[in-house]
């Protein structure tokens, strides 16, 4: 068989979707104002967007953008390992350390490379990695890198965990052990059981605590330190991971924590650090501009939960079935992947942006239309997103009583409400 005759099928299923206009994402966007974007000359309402706090369009931080540019250039020229680090970067390590608690931090290029780099060197085939089924798929691939044995556990159930461990443990008894989740899952929006989690260590205590907090760090925890400072269990979590793609405005990763050997180590064998080239100056000089505004400015984290709360008390009075305002993400729960796929594409011709959640992203049968808010959306904005999507939902029946049993709509299996993708032909509905 030929390569391209391999993608072919698949080739097929995005052309049908295409032609049905039901195609959602690679969206090109010409330009962007922060809450609004234009897309095909079309001025549009973004509300799937993980610039929390707004701060990418800030002046402030584009200027310290700029000046990094005009100090070290538009590229490192090389990885942190060679000659590519900067003072920059070890500035931002400093600062993202104390920032989030811990004594040490190691920056990566991106938040995908981090996880894949320090978990693929920090554990070993004699290991155990216990998992979050829900977790993002860096983290999963992270695992496999490692060769560790990979033990998946149901969503946010700290007793299913519990029972991993046991009995993986009777398995393994001398191999390192880590539970890996994520503090605020990007899909769901859901906030992890953190204190559940960390309990586990009274009965378990050589258990390691991996947290993964990409979209709650900015956003949860006092002056936006994230979701192990939110429950007050900082130094009982021992290694937070972070982005700098979400509330700070940037790209670019991190591993913090107390243990410096670990992270001097990390520094040395992540193969994501060593052979890729370094964050660019400007990316850095970015993030330590978001730190300072939101140390300073903390009234920027309170508009956010204003609009945060605004908005899912519109989506109730809709009738919309979605999860309670814990985070920035406030997902709309549909179950068809067919019915996300029509509401998005409406959404779009009736001038915002939103983007549907699909089988691999979401278990089969849990289709959702992400939607995530931002502290510079204005008053207009979610007037004009809640009139629309108040249409919408009577328009493709996603209201709670139109659903029906949400048990059977959020079936996690996909078994009682169920979509089919027939890549041959396109999108089509069961």
């Amino acid at each position: 068989m030929m390569l391209k005759d391999r993608c072919l099928t698949f080739n097929r299923f995005i052309q049908g979707a295409r032609a049905q206009g039901l195609y959602p994402y690679f969206r090109p966007i010409a330009r962007s104002w922060g809450p609004e974007v234009e897309v095909n000359g079309r001025r549009l309402i973004m509300i799937g967007s993980n610039d929390y706090l707004g701060l990418s369009h800030d002046p402030r931080v584009q200027e310290a953008a700029m000046q990094a540019i005009r100090r070290w250039g538009t590229g490192p020229g090389g990885s942190r390992f060679l000659s590519g680090n900067m003072t920059l970067h070890e500035t931002l390590e400093e600062r993202l350390a104390e920032f989030v608690g811990k004594k040490k931090a190691v920056v990566h290029v991106t938040g995908f490379s981090t996880n894949l780099g320090a978990i693929g060197c920090l554990l070993t085939s004699q290991d155990i990695i216990l998992v979050d089924r829900e977790n993002h798929a860096s983290i999963f691939e992270g695992c496999q890198a490692s060769k560790a044995r990979l033990v998946p556990f149901a969503h946010n159930d700290p007793k299913a965990a519990a029972e991993k461990i046991i009995s993986s443990r009777q398995k393994n008894p001398d191999g390192v052990m880590v539970l890996i989740t994520e503090g605020v899952f990007s899909m769901s929006g859901d906030v992890c059981p953190l204190p559940e989690l960390v309990a586990l260590k009274e009965d378990f205590p050589e258990l390691l605590i991996y947290l993964d907090d990409a979209h709650g760090l900015g956003t949860l925890g006092p002056g936006g330190r994230g979701v192990a400072a939110h429950f007050g269990l900082t130094s009982k979590v021992d290694f937070i991971m972070g982005t700098f793609s979400k509330a700070l405005a940037s790209i670019g990763g991190f591993l913090a924590s107390d243990e410096e050997e670990v992270l001097e180590y990390v520094r040395h064998h992540s193969r994501t650090l060593i052979f890729s080239a370094a964050l660019p100056a400007s990316c850095a000089a970015t993030v330590l501009a978001c730190l300072d505004i939101i140390e300073s400015e903390p009234e920027r984290l309170e508009n956010l939960w204003r609009i945060i709360r605004k908005a899912h008390q519109g989506y109730q009075e809709i009738g919309l079935l979605t999860g309670p305002p814990t985070s920035p993400v406030l997902p709309i729960h549909i179950g068809s992947d067919l019915k996300a796929a029509l509401l998005a594409a409406d959404l779009l011709a009736e001038g915002i942006f939103a983007l549907p959640a699909i089988y691999p992203a979401v278990p089969r049968g849990k289709a959702l239309i992400r939607t995530a808010y931002m502290s510079t959306h204005q008053e207009s904005h979610l007037d004009f997103v809640l009139e629309v999507l108040d249409r919408l939902a009577r328009k493709h029946r996603i209201r709670a009583e139109d659903l029906g049993d949400k048990s059977r709509i959020l079936d996690p299996a996909g078994i009682a409400t169920r979509t089919a993708i027939d890549p041959a032909l396109g999108i089509v509905g069961k």
